[in-house]
C-alpha cells in the first residue's frame, strides 16, 4: 500500500512540473511592441507599426522583432501593393481607407505551422501623390 501512495505522489510531482515547464515556453501573450521605420512613399516619412504575438515560440521569436517587423513594412511601403502578399513569412492584407491621397491599412499575419505562434503586426500608411 505504501508502494501504491508514493507512486502517486510521484505521478503529481512529474505532472506538476510538466505543467510548470510548458507555462515557461510560453510566454504572456498580447505583448506588443511599437516599431519605427521611414520611406519615402509616405507624405509623414516616419511609419508606426504594432507587433503583438501570442503563444510565441522561442525557436519563432525571431519574428516578433523589430528588425522583422521593418523588413515586412519597407517591403510592403516600397510595393505600394493593394492586394495580398505574403513576405517574410507574413501574409499582409491591405485595406485602403481613402483614395487621393492613398490611405492603406496593413494587417500582417504570421501563424507558426507546427507551434501555435501568432504574430500580428499592423501599420498604415499615407502614400504620396507620386
Amino acid at each position: 500500500m505504501k508502494r501504491l501512495a508514493l507512486l502517486a505522489v510521484l505521478a503529481a510531482l512529474g505532472v506538476v512540473a510538466l505543467a510548470a515547464s510548458s507555462a515557461s515556453a510560453m510566454p504572456t501573450e498580447g505583448a506588443e511592441k511599437v516599431c519605427t521605420t521611414t520611406s519615402q512613399n509616405v507624405t509623414t516619412r516616419n511609419v508606426k507599426g504594432f507587433v503583438t504575438a501570442w503563444n510565441l515560440d522561442p525557436r519563432q521569436a525571431s519574428f516578433a522583432t523589430c528588425k522583422t517587423a521593418k523588413k515586412v513594412m519597407n517591403k510592403m511601403l516600397s510595393l505600394r501593393i493593394e492586394k495580398p502578399k505574403v513576405y517574410e513569412g507574413f501574409r499582409c492584407t491591405p485595406t485602403v481607407v481613402q483614395t487621393e491621397p492613398d490611405v492603406v491599412n496593413y494587417k500582417c499575419v504570421f501563424k507558426g505551422a507546427d507551434t501555435a505562434t501568432y504574430i500580428k503586426l499592423v501599420f498604415t500608411a499615407k502614400y504620396n501623390m507620386d
